[in-house]
């Protein structure tokens, strides 16, 4: 991994320092306990609270690809984006990958081992140039301890993360692969449109600002790159999407909602 670390004092720049209505959405029933996993713990902290963590924290710079940490890596940091996209994935003996989650600007991450002390059992590359706050465990528990409502905050997030999670589950086992896809697009518009600016987009649009190949989209609702390659196809002769710039428009959001209603398997 190429990176370059420093103490940091301040938030970088774009980096949101006070939540704002675009922070959180609801574009479907589930939109609350998405919007609450990928919530903006940088940008939810006082300006003490983001002082004192930021004097404990390592500013690391990643190109496209770089690992941050890998499975079976010892678990010793905690992580908040500050710019780009992180992904976690696992991956099978054969080589396949799963992907289990994306962090976007001010989320925070790496916390599930940090507790026991177990090696990683994920990966997390940069999908993008990305650049991360890294925390050591001892200094991030003594900042919990000094700052209880920071402490509820990632509490609050993970338990969020836990029924998102649960929410993917039950939908693999009984919306069919349309309304997964429709329903992945409709999740990650949500929570990654408002991170950054994204060009080619009309009035009205949803942009899922998160580097997608169809495979990746295969690999996070359970099915073959062959058919999620089909079923956008058809979603785009139907002009419920388009492509832009590596990237997927949502166009017409009623129509992928309305699948969510139709999509039993």
């Amino acid at each position: 991994m190429s990176t370059i670390s420093k103490h940091i004092m301040d938030p970088l720049p774009g980096i949101r320092t006070t939540l704002g209505t675009s922070d959180f959405f609801s574009i479907e029933d589930e939109g609350d306990a998405w919007s609450d996993a990928h919530a903006n713990f940088l940008s939810s902290l006082s300006e003490a609270e983001t002082r004192d963590l930021l004097k404990c924290s390592r500013y690391l710079d990643l190109k496209y690809r770089d690992h941050l940490f890998r499975a079976g890596d010892h678990s010793n940091d905690v992580y908040i984006v500050a710019s780009g996209c992180i992904r976690l994935f696992q991956s099978s003996t054969t080589g396949k990958e799963t992907i289990l989650w994306f962090s976007f600007p001010g989320e925070i991450f790496g916390m599930a081992e940090l507790w026991r002390g177990n090696d990683r059992q994920s990966y997390a590359v940069a999908n993008e140039a990305t650049q991360v706050y890294s925390i050591r465990h001892r200094d991030f528990i003594d900042f919990l301890g000094a700052h209880p409502e920071a402490a509820m905050k990632a509490i609050g997030i993970l338990s969020a993360r836990v029924r998102a999670l649960g929410q993917v589950l039950a939908g693999l086992a009984s919306d069919n692969v349309e309304t997964r896809i429709a329903r992945l697009l409709v999740r990650l518009a949500a929570v990654s449109s408002g991170t950054r600016s994204c060009t080619g987009s009309t009035n009205g649009e949803l942009c899922v600002n998160v580097r997608l190949t169809h495979q990746d989209i295969a690999n996070l609702i359970g099915a073959s790159r062959q058919t999620v390659t089909t079923s956008l196809a058809r979603l785009r002769k139907m002009g419920a999407v388009r492509a832009v710039n590596q990237h997927i428009h949502i166009v017409q959001s009623d129509h992928l909602r309305s699948l969510f209603g139709s999509g039993a398997a």
